[in-house]
């Protein structure tokens, strides 16, 4: 028997019992040999090896084949596995090469999301950081805009995609209302992305889960980096001072942001002018401001589309979307008309009294 044959034998009787959750599918001289690892649902990998000529002379040639682990990643795994061939040159190469390919997919278990790392990385700043902890399996990131900070902690589970990451506290300078309105969003677009929508008509499409990571961090990111200079669309001004230790935290002061269901931030005081002052169309008012890019929409259906759109809005564009504020009472057309009218005539009032002082 020959040296290859020696060593098909030796697969044929190690390879299960010695790779994890491996199945050998083929080993034949005259055509390959053919393993299948399955790690979790997602790493799920066939490697394919060729014996070379002048074997074991020369390296093995490898392939590897999947239906869930991205494309990208199989391209850089093959060069990395080619590298560290060469340290077993001379050598038996089989049962070597499987629990090298073996063990790096037990430590690297974020290899499934390596394709939607690489699009994340691609639209941060060079003040932002996103740090890949693999034997966490988590990705921490930290988005900078000014001097304000949004931080967390994801967790990529075993079960991805077809569970959405997940992540509890994060580390936030904004005021908490927008911070709540941040978080709050974000769970909801990772929500959206493995669970059906509640309502489901005869003609709506079976549903299949997405990958969740690369849409809800983008979110993140990129709301993060437009709210510090957001401005009011009342007063066209900045809502958020530049220093956040400047932040208006007390309810009952002007500067006081009121954020609405659209997503926009008001200044309380001009919201409170704009909902008091005619016109009043019986629809109800609704919010002025330029509209937002879909990929900052808080809960419309289009956040978990396959992918996020970076279109900025036309200046024409506006919101649109209905604005009502409970505190003020002031959802009722006739009742807004009604106090408006009392102001103007305690307005005419004074005058008429200043005319006759005169």
């Amino acid at each position: 028997m020959t040296l290859i044959d020696d060593e098909l034998s030796e697969v044929s009787r190690l390879c299960e019992n010695v790779i994890p959750n491996s199945t050998l599918v083929t080993c034949l001289r005259s055509l390959v040999v053919r393993v299948e690892i399955l790690q979790s649902p997602e790493r799920r990998l066939t490697v394919c090896l060729r014996f070379p000529e002048n074997y074991p002379a020369n390296k093995l040639l490898l392939e590897f084949k999947s239906k869930t682990l991205p494309s990208i990643f199989l391209e850089k795994f093959e060069k990395i596995c080619e590298t560290k061939l060469s340290d077993a040159v001379g050598k038996p190469q089989i049962m070597w090469a499987l629990k090298l390919i073996s063990e790096y997919l037990s430590q690297n278990p974020l290899c499934i999301v390596l394709d939607e790392l690489q699009q994340i990385k691609s639209v941060l700043s060079s003040s932002d950081e996103l740090k890949i902890r693999q034997r966490t399996c988590t990705a921490e990131l930290i988005v900078r805009a000014d001097d304000y900070i949004y931080g967390a902690k994801f967790k990529v589970p075993s079960t991805y995609p077809l569970d959405r990451i997940t992540w509890e506290d994060c580390e936030c300078n904004l005021p908490q209302s927008l911070m709540l309105f941040i978080n709050g969003t974000a769970h909801e677009i990772a929500r959206r992305c493995v669970e059906p929508p509640l309502r489901r008509t005869n003609n709506s499409e079976s549903f299949t889960p997405k990958p969740s990571l690369y849409r809800t961090l983008s979110f993140l990111i990129t709301t993060m980096r437009a709210i510090p200079n957001e401005t009011c669309p009342i007063c066209a001004e900045r809502c958020l001072p530049k220093n956040p230790l400047n932040i208006v935290t007390s309810s009952n002061d002007d500067a006081f942001l009121v954020r609405m269901f659209c997503g926009h931030i008001y200044h309380q005081i001009c919201l409170k002018r704009y909902m008091s002052e005619p016109p009043f169309p019986k629809e109800g008012k609704t919010c002025p401001a330029k509209k937002m890019p879909n990929n900052r929409l808080p809960l419309e259906s289009t956040v978990c589309q396959s992918k996020q759109t970076t279109s900025e809005p036309t200046l024409e564009a506006v919101c649109g979307m209905r604005v009502t504020h409970d505190k003020w009472g002031l959802n009722n057309v006739k009742s807004a008309e009604t106090k408006w009218a009392r102001h103007q005539a305690k307005i005419r009032e004074l005058e008429e009294v200043i005319d006759f002082l005169q």
